[in-house]
Parts: structure tokens; sequence; C-alpha cells
């Protein structure tokens, strides 16, 4: 006997980012052409002269969870608990409804507590291992964020971590619903974090990923235009309680859109040049699929292009391959920055504000369309009149996924 797919859908949201510390602030930011942009504060900023980055600045955890001890938990940890305090306290579920019912946490990241990590390896091995901190021994694992916080918010339902990449959060999201549908689960918080630091910041400078600085002034973030030359990094935590619909009802919750396809796959053939087909627009065909509507009733799509010249060409041939030419597509790490692990959520937090809200913000920096991309963009911000959206996410490491998104 076959069980009925349940209805998955969205009651609560919660994010932080440079942009704001609410979807509703960060969408209307992103509307404006508002950008996080400006010298870090989390590292020297005269290590790498004239480079911008999208910092969660002056952030405060105590400012948002008003009791108990947040010292155990690193920067990841605590974006992860602000995130996630915020969608549980959007969606009603309080601590004692969760005491009651378990909900779980999905957590995607890319690197979780890596400078954590480092600051532990360092002092081991500079003034000896009695002297490295039993605190940041319990952050160097991967699954640190979403341990932690599922301890703080005693979520005692499923808990993942989901590390593919940039496309770690919206993994994250697709993933959950289906634990959902398929009936393993009734309540999940789904999302994504990461922090900025210096570790990986370097790491993607020393790899060429970052967008130069030109002629000593900061380097441009410009998805889809033809003179794009990379990104800028990017932090922040997005999360979404999920819920099946009759879980919803039952408690009565507000209903802010449905999750109603994904798709994923992974692109083996990264180095070539011309891939042999589009793996992106092979998960966008199963996300549609799976959600049961076709093409055409895709009203936008939040793309994760970020202004890599080889990532954007990819995601536009995918996203055209799959849909056509004419629906609009927008990239918000123009603004945001790259938040790897982070940027899934914020991309899905996005299209779901855009679809209540009635405008699809437009691309920050776009000045001259890449003419070997044949894609609806724009850098001003768009009526919007649909009730379904996509959210892409591609990496470079091959990893791609979709999300289909609905509203009532």
């Amino acid at each position: 006997m076959t069980t009925p797919r349940r209805h998955v859908v969205v009651t609560g949201m919660g994010a932080i980012c440079a942009l704001g510390d609410h979807p509703r602030t960060i969408y209307e930011a992103l509307c404006e052409g508002r950008t996080g942009f400006a010298p870090p504060t989390l590292f020297p900023a005269d290590l790498v002269p004239d480079h911008l980055v999208a910092e969660v600045r002056d952030f405060a955890p105590q400012n948002y969870v008003k009791t108990g001890n947040v010292r155990p938990l690193d920067r990841t940890g605590r974006l992860a608990l602000v995130g996630v305090e915020l969608a549980l306290a959007d969606s009603g579920w309080t601590a004692d409804k969760r005491a009651e019912q378990g909900v779980g946490l999905i957590l995607g990241t890319m690197f979780c507590s890596v400078r954590t990590i480092g600051e532990f390896d360092r002092r081991a091995q500079q003034a000896g291992p009695e002297y490295a901190s039993p605190l940041d021994f319990s952050n160097t694992v991967l699954n640190a964020a979403a341990g932690q916080v599922a301890i703080w918010q005693k979520l005692r339902g499923v808990n993942t971590t989901i590390a593919t990449g940039a496309t770690s959060g919206l993994h994250a999201i697709g993933y959950a619903a289906q634990l959902i549908r398929n009936g393993r689960a009734d309540a999940l918080v789904a999302g994504g974090v990461e922090e900025i630091c210096y570790e990986s910041f370097y790491g993607f400078y020393r790899a060429g990923r970052l967008s130069p600085p030109d002629g000593g002034a900061p380097g441009r973030v410009a998805p889809f235009d033809v003179a794009r030359a990379g990104s800028a990094m990017g932090e922040g935590a997005a999360f979404l309680v999920l819920e099946a619909e009759e879980t919803a009802r039952a408690r009565g919750a507000q209903i802010l859109a449905r999750v109603s396809g994904f798709g994923n796959a992974f692109d083996p053939d990264t180095r070539e040049q011309t891939p042999r087909r589009s793996v992106l627009a092979w998960s966008i065909a199963h996300a549609l699929a799976d959600a049961g509507v076709a093409g055409s009733d895709i009203g936008a799509v939040v793309s994760s292009a970020s202004g890599s010249l080889a990532l954007d060409a990819r995601e536009g041939a995918g996203i055209n391959a799959a849909l056509g030419a004419t629906v609009p597509v927008t990239a918000i790490k123009s603004m945001t920055g790259e938040a790897l692990g982070a940027s899934g959520a914020l991309q899905t937090l996005t299209a779901i504000e855009a679809l209540r809200g009635g405008h699809l913000p437009g691309i920050a920096g776009l000045t001259r369309v890449d003419p070997s991309l044949t894609l609806a963009v724009s850098a001003e911000t768009r009526p919007l009149r649909a009730t379904r959206a996509l959210v892409t996410a591609i990496a470079p490491e091959g990893n791609c996924c979709a999300v289909v998104l609905g509203i009532d």
C-alpha cells in the first residue's frame, strides 16, 4: 500500500546577514539595491588591501537569545543559533510545544567551524597540546553547529548536517522537505550557516575566485555581467521551519509558502569548458517533475550566480535549457556576497518574500549582460505577479540543486 505524499509548508523564517536580521528587512534592502560590502573587521583588512566582504557587523547573539551562556559556541554556532531562534519564534514553535512534539534540524554548511579548527591546531602546535582549548575542541567537527544548536533549542527530532559546498543550504531545505513528505518527520528547521574568517577567505583568494581590486579600488561583484571577474565573501544564517501541512493546520500555524519540488545532482565535468550536458538543467527538470508543474509555471528564478566567469555561465545555461529565456532571473549574491552554506537558504527566503511581496530584486552591479547568456536579467527591481518560483544553486566542485516554491 502506497502512503499518500504529504504536502510541505513553510511556517516560519529567520535570517541574519550583512543586510539585516529579518527576512522582510533583507528583502527590502535587496529591492533597493543596497549591498552589505565593506572592509573586513574579522581579520586585518591590510592582509587583503581593497577587498570587501559582507560581514554581520557588531554581531551580538545576546540581543536575540536572552538566556544561557553562548560562550561554548563559536561564531558559526552563534549565527546558526540566532537564525534558528528567529525562525522558531516566527513559526510559533515555543519551547513547551517542542517538548510535546519533536522538531528536528537540518543544517547546511560548507566549512562550519574552520576558523575554530585552525585556532585549535595553531595553539596546540605553538604552545603545546596541553594549551589547546577544550571549548575549541568541541567545535572542531563539521556537525558542531547542528549539534550545539539542537541542544540549546531542545530540538529532539532528526539532526543532520549537509555539506555539499555552496549548495549546502538549499540542499538542506530540499532534503528536509523530502523527509517530511515521506513521513519521516513532521516538523524540521532547515537552512544554512557560514561565517567569514581569514582561513576560508584566503583559500578563495588564492584560488582566484574573488573579484580583484580594480586599479586600487575594490573589485565589483556583477553576476551575469560581461565584465564579471569573481565573487566577494559573505556570511550569515538563514533557516525555515518546514512542516507537514496537517501538522501546521492542527496547531493553527501561519502558512507562508510551500516547498513542492526538489532535484539535485552532481556534475563530474566541471573542468570541461563546454559540458556535454547541463546537470543543473537536469536538476531543475527533476524539481519541476517532483512538484508536478511545468517550466512555464515558474514566475521567477533566484539563482546562485556570484560573479564567477565559469559558474555564472554554467548556471545561466542550465536555467535557459530548463526554462527558456523569458523567465525573470535574479542573483542576490551581488548584494549579500558568497555566503557559501548560508546562500541557498538566503535565496529561498528571498524567493518567498518576492512571491509574497510582488517584486523581484534586481542584480546590483549589472551594467551589460554577457551576450553569451540568454537570460531575462535586470539591474532593476521588477514587478512580480506569480505564485511559483525556483531557487537554484551550483558549486565549483559539481554539486547542483533546485527547489520549487509556491504560495497559495
